[in-house]
């Protein structure tokens, strides 16, 4: 009703809805008469009577832009109150209506919110909002957002339950970090932290956080070795512990120490000049610097750029040295994927490193692009015979093209005899460029070119029809352990086309697709990824090309280079499995290897996932 008078029933401005409880009554092209104070009547099956009264102001919609700019922010969408499960995400989300420029701000028990790690800040339009992953203990309690204009403030607020299970538990150090350094250099850092979930650990030295298998040169004072800590952190919260390393806890680690440091020995090599960042333009040529105190001389010299290892007979790239310890590469011209960080890797004949870094910064005309093929590549035999290559390829600059048949170079100008039989294979085109490089690559097959064949062609079709061959095969080699690792084959193209297994040690490697990855090219090639490279991935490799005419093998024995302070795992303490009162079982075990070894957890063989939770009842786990 409106005004105390009798009940509103629908008309042309005025619509009613009812779906199950709400009930809205809209007005639409509101007009003055429609102010007034609206009632509405609710009344059970039983007589009982309840009513809620709203009063509606209408004002001119100038009127109102002139309120609102001297009124604060208002809260279309208010915030609500949430229970969240610890280790999950939220968000706390508003809406605010504001005729001049607001601010908003966050806060958590009185206390402000800053943007950071855990705690992300979004606006879009009108709505502002914090996303807070993952969510922690600490998160919970009153959370507030206020908004200012130059009218005013106003908030909203809301509690945040935050639900955590009976077995969680914040980390917490069993034992502290230890951190021994042995005379030969090696520094073992040991500590023993609970918690659930598992805690995530990270390690400092001098603040400065440590990576897993990182080598670090020890050339601190002989007195003061270094500030060793270990941070173990997870939904629960985090902590801290930390050790100093001296030349006296040297002499007491190593004498309960018997077994040999695989840790490289003697000093690594020293810059005495490093590696200055620079900044050019894409396609003019750089010349990277730095000086090495000599002697000794280092062992070896090799550059890195954003894509990895520069390897000797790169075209652009031409390593130098002066003789008196002075290291240089000189990149002509450069291209895109030179511009990032580059790195001069420096090691001694013991095995030491040491590593000098930069940053090239490089212009880039904003309309450059990389080749990129509209329309692939068509191999088409015309009616004379001839083959006619057809693609679509766009780039800027002008991408330079490189036409492949069978994997061999067609050079512009050289005269092929690309008729008959003689054009069947496979074509590439590879488009490059400054920016980098897309290729195309197409077949051109018996049936495409069979309704143009003679008699003799006929005849000399059947010659192909053999056992393949390698065309180009293994080659032994040496590569280094925990790297990627690329083997490639090229067969030639018979009919039918052959097909190729890979074996390892006479093992075929099709079981493991995770890391061996197979992929083939149009042009005979075939490539075994391997990601990364193990220890018993030091073995004879073989792949065998096998078609319904026979088959052909090539093989290569790969040898791993080995750094001599990896450790492979093992247990300095066996695993236990502890129940807890609350019904947790605690997993605990003492392992060290190196590059730190990944741990995985079974019950009865099946894999449980660091940080899940699991309950015991009966002898058997259900997850809870």
């Amino acid at each position: 009703s409106k005004d105390g008078g009798p009940p509103l029933a629908p008309a042309r401005r005025r619509r009613l809805q009812l779906s199950a409880n709400p009930i809205q009554l809209t007005l639409e092209q509101v007009q003055h008469d429609d102010a007034g104070l609206y009632t509405a009547h609710a009344r059970s099956l039983c007589g009982a009577h309840v009513k809620r009264d709203y009063e509606v102001r209408v004002v001119d919609a100038k009127d109102m832009e002139e309120q609102m700019q001297d009124q604060p922010p208002m809260f279309l969408r208010r915030l609500a109150d949430l229970a969240v499960k610890v280790g999950t995400r939220t968000r706390f989300l508003v809406e605010i209506r504001t005729a001049t420029d607001v601010q908003v701000e966050w806060y958590k028990n009185e206390e402000i919110v800053e943007e950071g790690e855990r705690y992300r800040f979004v606006n879009e339009g009108n709505f502002h909002c914090v996303d807070v992953a993952p969510v922690m203990a600490q998160d919970s309690g009153r959370w507030t957002c206020t908004a200012r204009n130059l009218s005013g403030q106003s908030s909203s607020t809301c509690q945040l339950n935050v639900l955590i299970p009976k077995t969680y538990k914040p980390p917490e150090f069993l034992s502290p970090v230890r951190a021994i350094l042995t005379p030969e250099g090696t520094v073992s850092l040991e500590c023993k932290v609970a918690g659930v979930p598992t805690p995530l650990l990270r390690w400092f030295r001098d603040g400065e956080e440590v990576r897993p298998g990182d080598v670090v040169a020890l050339t601190a004072a002989p007195d003061h070795l270094g500030v060793y800590s270990c941070e173990a952190s997870n939904c629960m919260g985090k902590v801290l512990s930390t050790t100093t390393v001296r030349m006296a806890d040297a002499e007491q680690g190593a004498a309960g120490r018997k077994e040999e440091s695989h840790m490289p020995t003697g000093p690594p090599p020293s810059f005495v000049r490093d590696l200055k960042d620079e900044s050019i333009k894409i396609g003019d040529p750089i010349l990277l610097s730095c000086q090495v105190a000599v002697p000794p001389w280092p062992k070896s010299i090799h550059w890195y750029n954003s894509e990895g290892r520069i390897e000797e007979g790169q075209e652009r790239y031409k390593e130098m040295a002066d003789g008196i310890g002075g290291y240089m590469l000189e990149v002509k011209p450069t291209e895109a994927c030179d511009q990032g960080e580059w790195k001069c890797v420096a090691t001694s004949n013991e095995g030491a490193v040491s590593i000098s870094t930069c940053e090239v910064k490089m212009t880039i005309p904003k309309h450059f692009r990389k080749p990129r093929f509209m329309d692939t590549l068509k191999a088409v035999l015309t009616e004379e015979g001839l083959v006619s290559f057809e693609c679509k390829v766009v780039g800027s600059p002008t991408p330079i093209l490189r036409w492949f048949k069978d994997g061999q170079e067609l050079k512009p100008g050289d005269v092929y005899q690309l008729t008959g039989t003689n054009s069947l294979g496979s074509y590439c085109c590879i488009a490059r460029n400054c920016m980098g490089e897309a290729r195309s690559s197409a077949e051109l097959t018996v049936e495409d070119i069979q309704n143009q064949l003679s008699d003799d062609e006929r005849a000399q079709l059947v010659s192909r029809s053999q056992a393949p061959k390698f065309v180009h095969g293994l080659k032994s080699a040496e590569a280094k352990i925990n790297e990627p690792y690329r083997f490639t084959v090229q067969v030639s193209v018979t009919t039918p086309l052959p097909s190729l297994s890979w074996f390892r040690d006479d093992h075929p490697v099709a079981a493991e697709p995770e890391k061996y990855i197979v992929f083939r090219e149009n042009l005979g090639v075939c490539h075994l990824d391997v990601r990364p490279l193990e220890l018993n991935d030091q073995a004879e490799w073989k792949c065998v090309a096998t078609n319904e005419f026979g088959h052909c093998v090539t093989s290569c024995f790969l040898k791993l280079q080995i750094p001599k302070h990896f450790k492979k795992p093992k247990f300095l303490e066996c695993l236990r499995a502890v129940l807890s009162e609350e019904g947790a079982v605690n997993l605990e075990c003492k392992v060290i290897g190196v590059p730190q070894p990944v741990l995985k957890w079974y019950k009865d063989g099946v894999e449980l996932k660091p940080g899940d939770i699991h309950r015991i009842t009966s002898g058997e786990v259900s997850h809870a």
